[in-house]
């Protein structure tokens, strides 16, 4: 009996001291009998204690260590052990019929501006009230001095600390504490606090800039995601999600990461006060995980992970650990001890989880904690980087698929072994940059890097045909371009319930899939090519001659490319435009097309010919009545229906731009002819325009004529078939060994083989020109053209110079444009470019290249 006693005081000591027993601290001296806390363990000191002896040393000798293990941690209860769960609030309900109502507050908040801004003009060219200081002219309301804008009139605010609006809020007093303010330029960004957002071109903010940049009113009014298409009153496709929902603060958030939980929607908030905002879409509650307990605050996040009813959270970067919280409670569970370099994205399934650093992948076994614990996890192998470190990783099946911005690859994860580096199976299988998956597609924000203004879009792959096809991305079931009018964005996203929900920095977006205008692929599917043929549509008045006697259309109607000089463009969602800008005859040409990052080209239609300068517009249906076209390799159909809905012809849209940016083409014709053979070598792919516009007094213009339209043309497709020649490559690659020293370009001294090959795929591929006919010499270039390139121009003067062999001048002007187009930090040096190391070359491989009779032209 009194054994029984004695067992039942033990044990009642035993769980008072589990209770009373602080976290262990390293920072800390311990003396005998002291208890503390640690990996969810007791232990008790044996004798004093200095700093830094953890209980981690204990082992079975027991001399070894100064702690004694007291209590294992299935004796511990988790709300022994664990921090309090964290704090649910509500959060304010904003209906999506309202949205009406908040672009009427908005153009009302606008229009109060507009009047305040003309009220502090009036006032400040009132002599009783501004004043001068050091040369600057000033106004002061309410003991605070303004200075006033030289050119515009309009008042400067002051830089103050972040967090001290009152400069703005005493200009601006009408906003109430439901709106906040961000400096920006002397001016201020105004947002409401409940539905506004910062997303500048997908946005719901006002801003007053006082040089008028902007609008001659110097305020801008963004209400699109208050209401896109709000002058109609259309409800828009996407459902924007304001950071607020998840408590961050909207003028600083910083989102790097999603993921979804049931009904939650989580993000990480990587800077400001990080922490994991937990949304409860059900419930409308907001829920903030700033760390693991409240001593121990994130200074930083660099991903989220769901699985299974868990949420993992990499606080690599910062903390050198990965967090594992109750995805049902919100509590914090265990922790894993991980040392990795830098930032890290993480992918975790049942047998591994993975961590991306900038060195490699790390593979770890999945192996459970206890509660409270911070398990030190040992590496198991790791996966070679291909193409840099990823920005997003995915498990299919046994392989994992990663992607970023210098590609993307493939690993079969069934071949890992103890302390091995694992190779890729393939290193190229697309670009993208962010992505997810479920049982039956693959989701994927692919970019088309080709282009200076790259095109993004969502696309969706079914997982059986990624398998089939050796793990490659080919035809895409769907694509989607556009939403809401405006290009895809975000650098996380994530796809449930037929919804594919993405990230930026400072918004989120949902879209239901059956609610987005899409490129589909039907597999193994045909439809009748069109057969056409040249005299009925020349009857019909579809057909124009260019270049010829005359420039029809107007000079801004010409749009060539390097790659195609038969150019198909869709000039909006209903005409096509075919146009050849060659001089050769073309019998029996094939008319190919294909958007950016679709993988077949598809069969436009045949036609029996197609003379030399001539275009024909005519509408696509009459190509097929639902815009749908075969794959020319046979696999299937290509609908443009749903892609093309939205291509209205007017700014933020593709139609705006037509070939340029969203669709390349192709030709293939029976007509042989050499021009057409030199053609066919051509690599760069440049787009080339023109326009009659004048860039300031100093730039004298002569009006375009059809002569010097072909001039600038044939002079451009020389260049291109140049720069594509395997001569230009091989003394690119071999400057040094050639020249006696490295080649110097626009601030840059090229001496590895990897910046020359960046500067020639740049040069094939990133270039196009916007042409001006000079009166004298060379157009001054002040920035990159309208379109993917670098403006242009050249006086017939110039021209005549350069097809008499007269090349330096024009290879030294080359030269600026193409290396302001590699070295954007440095700005141009209009017509005063001096470096002749790439003049060098080029006039080298150009009088090489006229000698043997290579040239196009």
């Amino acid at each position: 009996m009194r054994k029984k006693l004695l067992s039942i005081a033990i044990l009642l000591t035993t769980s008072s001291s589990l209770f009373a027993a602080e976290a262990y601290d390293p920072q800390k001296n311990y003396s005998t009998t002291e208890q503390v806390q640690f990996n969810g363990n007791i232990f008790e000191a044996q004798w004093w204690v200095n700093q830094n002896e953890s209980p981690a040393k204990v082992t079975q000798n027991a001399w070894e260590s100064p702690w004694l293990f007291i209590s294992a941690s299935e004796s511990v209860t988790p709300e022994a052990v664990l921090p309090p769960a964290p704090l649910t609030e509500a959060t304010p309900n904003i209906e999506a019929t309202s949205q009406v109502k908040y672009v009427q507050i908005m153009n009302e908040m606008a229009t109060q501006m507009i009047q305040r801004v003309n009220e502090l003009k009036n006032y400040a060219q009132n002599p009783d009230f501004y004043f001068f200081k050091d040369g600057k002219k000033f106004i002061t309301i309410n003991d605070i001095d303004y200075e006033i804008d030289a050119e515009h009139g309009t008042p400067i605010i002051p830089l103050r600390n972040w967090a001290d609006d009152s400069a703005t809020r005493n200009l601006f007093s009408f906003f109430n504490q439901d709106w906040e303010f961000s400096w920006i330029d002397g001016g201020a960004v105004v947002v409401n606090k409940t539905w506004g957002n910062y997303d500048w071109g997908n946005g719901c903010a006002l801003e007053y800039l006082p040089d008028g940049h902007l609008d001659s009113d110097f305020v801008s009014n963004e209400a699109l995601t208050c209401m896109d298409g709000s002058d109609k009153h259309e409800k828009p496709d996407a459902t924007s999600i304001a950071p607020y929902k998840f408590g961050v603060d909207v003028a600083h958030s910083n989102m790097v990461s999603i993921e979804q939980l049931g009904d939650k929607l989580i993000v990480a908030q990587a800077s400001n006060s990080p922490m994991v905002g937990i949304y409860d879409t059900k419930a409308n509650t907001t829920t903030k995980i700033f760390g693991i307990n409240e001593d121990q605050p994130y200074k930083g996040l660099d991903d989220l992970r769901s699985y299974k009813s868990q949420l993992f959270v990499s606080a690599i970067g910062a903390h050198d650990r990965i967090d594992v919280f109750n995805g049902e409670t919100n509590q914090y569970q265990y922790s894993y001890d991980v040392q990795h370099n830098g930032n890290s994205k993480i992918a975790v399934n049942d047998q591994y989880i993975l961590v991306a650093d900038a060195d490699n992948i790390t593979v770890y076994h999945n192996t459970p904690a206890a509660v409270g614990e911070t398990k030190s996890l040992q590496p198991f192998a790791h996966l070679a980087y291909a193409n840099g470190q990823p920005f997003t990783l995915e498990f299919i099946g046994s392989k994992l698929l990663t992607g970023g911005s210098s590609g993307s690859a493939i690993y079969d994860l069934d071949a890992l072994s103890q302390g091995t580096t694992l190779q890729p199976m393939h290193n190229n299988v697309g670009a993208f940059e962010s992505m997810d998956a479920n049982d039956e597609y693959i989701f994927v924000k692919e970019s088309n890097s080709k282009n200076v203004d790259a095109t993004t879009r969502f696309a969706m792959y079914d997982i059986k045909q990624f398998i089939a096809n050796d793990y490659q991305f080919k035809d895409a079931a769907k694509a989607v371009y556009l939403i809401d009018h405006f290009w895809v964005n975000g650098h996380d996203l994530v796809v449930s319930n037929n919804e594919i929900i993405t990230l930026t920095n400072t918004i989120i977006e949902s879209v239901p899939l059956d609610k987005l205008d899409t490129l589909t692929f039907a597999k193994n599917e045909y439809v009748p090519t069109a057969q056409l043929e040249f005299d009925a549509l020349s009857n019909s008045g579809n057909v124009h001659n260019i270049l010829q006697d005359k420039l029809n259309g107007g000079v801004e109607s010409l749009s060539a490319n390097t790659a195609s000089m038969v150019n198909i463009r869709l000039l909006d969602r209903n005409t096509v435009e075919i146009t050849n800008f060659t001089e050769v005859d073309l019998k029996n040409v094939d008319l190919d097309i294909k958007a950016h990052n679709q993988h077949s080209w598809v069969r436009l239609a045949k036609l029996d010919k197609l003379p030399a300068y001539t275009r024909i517009t005519m509408p696509i249906t009459d190509l097929n009545t639902d815009k749908s076209f075969n794959t020319v390799d046979g696999t299937g159909v290509y609908n443009y229906t749903g892609m093309l809905s939205t291509l209205n012809g007017k700014g933020n849209t593709y139609g705006h731009y037509g070939t340029l940016h969203l669709i390349d083409s192709r030709f293939a014709t029976e007509t042989k002819h050499p021009l057409l053979n030199k053609l066919n070598k051509i690599k760069a792919a440049w787009d080339i325009s023109f326009t009659n516009m004048l860039l300031g007094s100093n730039n004298t213009e002569t009006p375009w004529d059809a002569n010097s339209t072909k001039r600038h043309i044939e002079l451009i497709t020389n260049v291109a078939y140049i720069v594509s020649s395997d001569a230009f490559k091989n003394k690119l690659m071999n400057y040094k060994e050639n020249y006696g020293h490295d080649m110097f370009l626009y601030g840059t001294t090229f001496e590895t083989k990897a910046q020359k090959e960046s500067l020639l795929n740049k040069t094939l591929n990133s270039n196009g020109f916007v042409n001006y006919r000079q009166a004298a010499g060379f157009q001054n270039a002040f920035a990159f053209g309208k379109t993917a390139g670098t403006v242009f121009g050249l006086s017939d003067t110039e021209l005549d110079k350069v097809e008499r062999g007269d090349m330096q001048a024009f290879a030294l002007y080359l030269g600026e444009q193409i290396g302001s187009n590699w070295y954007l930090d440095c700005p141009p040096v209009p017509c005063s470019w001096t470096e002749i190391h790439f003049a060098k070359l080029f006039v080298d491989v150009y009088n090489e290249l006229d000698k043997a009779g290579e040239l196009p032209y």
